[in-house]
Parts: structure tokens; C-alpha cells; sequence
């Protein structure tokens, strides 16, 4: 039963990673980490969007993409840097060719600033995904992963840019937010 999950699990973070997954280590410099919430729907422009406000941006837009077949994938580009957003495309035209889709509901929340300057943020958050399930051609291939542990890095050039995201990375099976977000 472990090993069927894990396979549904493999098709759901192919998608949500164009990266391959990478462990992250103990977090080293940057300070005392910040907690942060934000409403993403507050902002207009995307160069005033908080890099909080751009991940739940790209996660509703992927969301809305996956429930919708990967049909309309231009939200890589408008949220992902051009080296991610390719990747990011290719995963995305997989997922079409398959026929996957995923339904349901994301959560995420815990949002914590790790390190930030002007032109480099990274946000560490919790993702929850238990509500949502995969599809196959109208057929539940199960539930995607619980909750994980995210390390997003975004950039931008100027502060008149949005941020980007650089890299997506989710902590080790097994890092949970509780412990991980002292919950």
C-alpha cells in the first residue's frame, strides 16, 4: 500500500518540482528566522507582490492548471525563472500527454523568511496537499503526499521586478511541519 502511494506520490511532486527534489540541510546564516503571512490577493502589480504572495500565486495558478489538464501552462513564465519555467514546461507537457490532472485543495501556511535581501529571498513554508487527489483519465490514482516542508529561493533584478522563483526544493520524507516549525 506504502510503495502504490509512493508511485502516486512520484507523478504529484514530478509536477509540483521541476527540479529534482534536493534535501536541504540545517539551515546556516542568514539570522533568526522571520514569521510572515500575507493575503496574496492584496496585491495588483507583480512587482509589489511579497515573494510569499508569489509562491500561493503560483501554486493557484499550477493548481488551476493541473485540475484543468495542463492546457494552459503560460504561469511558468510568469512566475518561475526562464531556466525553471522550461523544466517546468516540459514536466507540465507530460502531465498532459499522460492525462493526469489533480483535484482538490493545497494548503500552505507556516511561511517563514530564512534569508533576505534585495535581490534574493528565500521562504521556507508548509504544504499541505493531503486534500488533494492525482487523476488519470477520470480515474482517482490516490492521494498526493501530506504535508512537506518547502524551501523556495526567489530573485529579481531590480525592485522594480517581481520576484521570481530560482529553485524549489522540499526538506527530507520525514521532516515534518510540526517539528520542523516547532508546531
Amino acid at each position: 500500500m506504502r510503495t502504490r502511494h509512493r508511485a502516486m506520490t512520484a507523478l504529484a511532486m514530478a509536477s509540483l518540482v521541476a527540479l529534482p527534489l534536493t534535501a536541504c540541510g540545517n539551515e546556516t546564516g542568514g539570522g533568526p528566522s522571520e514569521a510572515v503571512t500575507h493575503d496574496p490577493s492584496t496585491s495588483q502589480d507583480p512587482a509589489d507582490a511579497a515573494p510569499q504572495e508569489r509562491i500561493q500565486g503560483y501554486f493557484d495558478a499550477f493548481d488551476t492548471a493541473a485540475a484543468e489538464g495542463w492546457l494552459e501552462t503560460s504561469y511558468n513564465t510568469e512566475y518561475l525563472t526562464p531556466e525553471l519555467a522550461e523544466q517546468a514546461d516540459t514536466v507540465d507537457a507530460q502531465n498532459r500527454d499522460s492525462g493526469a490532472t489533480f483535484e482538490g485543495e493545497r494548503e500552505l501556511s507556516e511561511w517563514t523568511v530564512r534569508e533576505q535581501d534585495e535581490a534574493t529571498v528565500v521562504v521556507e513554508f508548509c504544504q499541505d496537499t493531503s486534500n488533494q487527489r492525482v487523476m488519470r483519465d477520470g480515474h482517482d490514482q490516490g492521494e498526493a503526499e501530506g504535508r512537506d516542508v518547502g524551501r523556495f529561493t526567489l530573485t529579481r533584478d531590480s525592485t522594480d521586478e517581481p520576484w521570481l522563483i530560482a529553485a524549489k526544493e522540499f526538506h527530507p520524507e520525514g521532516t515534518t511541519c510540526a517539528d520542523h516549525f516547532g508546531d
